[in-house]
């Protein structure tokens, strides 16, 4: 699967703001773009979505009408009309003063009538060779399992879906195809001698994550997640967390 950067991110993230008539909710993105959840957080550890907005310079508020467009125009044309207008008057001042200069009798170039011009001193030099800042992104990781491969519990949806990937045929599953787009996964269940049953999977750190993240329930069959926290969950959730302990038992 394409791991896309963060520079794809944000044009995606400013194209898909363009298509919009409201603010550009993550909802909208994902519908638009194509592109997940875990991919955003895979490149955005610490502020995700809304690290994501702030970086393709996305307004939360709505966007302003034609109305206002226009009121915005009319006052910068006044602007710049005004500062021709006192620019004409400076002009003219000026001339006035060099007119009154020229009638002056100078009787050599070192008269009490010279203009001694006062000497300019060249601007500054910018510093060169400064060093840039270098935000270092210090990882962060999961509580201490010990799992086969896996030494620390996932921590997001993109440690749910590696650890499916070690476990889902132990536990009865052969997967089909993994998406960038809602549902997540496609597979097959194993449910008798000889018989599957197709599924479609949903992966997320906490199974309450679907209801925020207002995903649809009849796009999905059921949820895969490291953390079960949603009792009235509508759909089947399988809890990676207590499947382990049982393959381990």
């Amino acid at each position: 699967m394409h791991m896309v950067t963060k520079e794809e991110l944000i044009n995606a993230a400013k194209r898909a703001d363009k298509k919009t008539d409201g603010p550009l909710s993550q909802n909208d993105f994902i519908r638009i773009t194509g592109i997940r959840e875990w991919q955003i957080e895979n490149q955005f550890t610490e502020g995700g979505w809304s690290e994501l907005k702030r970086l393709a310079k996305i307004e939360s508020q709505p966007k302003r009408s034609k109305t206002l467009s226009d009121k915005k125009a009319i006052t910068k044309k006044k602007t710049i009309a005004k500062k021709k207008t006192i620019a004409k008057k400076e002009a003219i001042a000026k001339e006035d003063v060099i007119t009154e200069l020229d009638s002056l009798e100078l009787t050599d170039t070192k008269s009490n009538h010279e203009i001694i011009q006062p000497p300019i001193n060249p601007p500054a030099q910018s510093k060169k060779g400064m060093e840039e800042m270098i935000k270092v992104e210090i990882a962060e990781f999961g509580e201490l399992i010990d799992f086969r491969s896996l030494r620390h519990a996932p921590i997001n949806e993109n440690g749910v879906i590696y650890l499916f990937g070690m476990v889902s045929h132990e536990i009865g599953f052969m997967v089909e195809a993994v998406h960038a787009a809602f549902p997540d996964c496609e597979a097959k269940r194993h449910i008798g001698e000889n018989r599957y049953q197709r599924v479609r999977i949903k992966f997320e750190y906490k199974s309450s994550d679907f209801k925020s993240h207002d995903y649809d329930p009849a796009g999905a069959d059921m949820i895969v997640c490291w953390i079960h926290d949603w009792p009235d969950c509508p759909l089947e959730v399988l809890e990676l967390k207590s499947a382990i302990d049982k393959l381990e038992s």
